[in-house]
């Protein structure tokens, strides 16, 4: 006699299914968790390099002095002419992303006008995002040249 195939899934087939698409989806899980960490802290790092370039640019173009200030352990800094730098809002970082350490003498580098030099040469910005990573901005240099890299 011939016997009808069954139509369907078991329970059994079903379980091992799901199992694996538990394992999937954990693991995915995890590594998107960890793209958006790293995304956040390069963004950051983007962000206060663009500031510090497109200030250098502002103090070649107006002939007045432009300081970027920022505070250890905070996320938030301020950017623009010198003198109008303590009534100036502070801009913020990505969040969960702080200043893990700033140059020394309050975190402050100032582009002389008219050619757009630094103040202090080669100092850096390190910024600390979620998870313990870290990025570094340096100005290198008396010119002011910006490059971000990993510590």
């Amino acid at each position: 006699m011939n016997r009808p195939l069954p139509k369907g899934i078991s329970l059994l087939e079903l379980l091992i299914v799901l199992a694996v698409l538990g394992i999937l989806l954990g693991v995915g899980f995890v590594s998107l968790r960890s793209y958006q960490e790293s995304l956040a802290i390069r963004e950051a790092a983007t962000q206060v390099a663009t500031e510090l370039l497109n200030i250098r640019q502002q103090a070649r173009r107006q002939s007045v002095n432009f300081t970027f200030q920022a505070t250890a352990s905070s996320s938030t800094y301020k950017a623009g002419r010198t003198s109008d730098l303590a009534s100036l809002a502070d801009k913020s970082l990505p969040r969960g992303v702080v200043f893990q350490s700033v140059p020394a003498g309050g975190g402050s580098i100032t582009f002389l006008a008219p050619y757009g030099i630094v103040n202090a040469a080669n100092r850096t910005f390190a910024l600390q995002g979620p998870g313990g990573r870290v990025l570094n901005v340096h100005i290198v240099g008396s010119t002011g040249k910006v490059v971000v890299r990993a510590p």
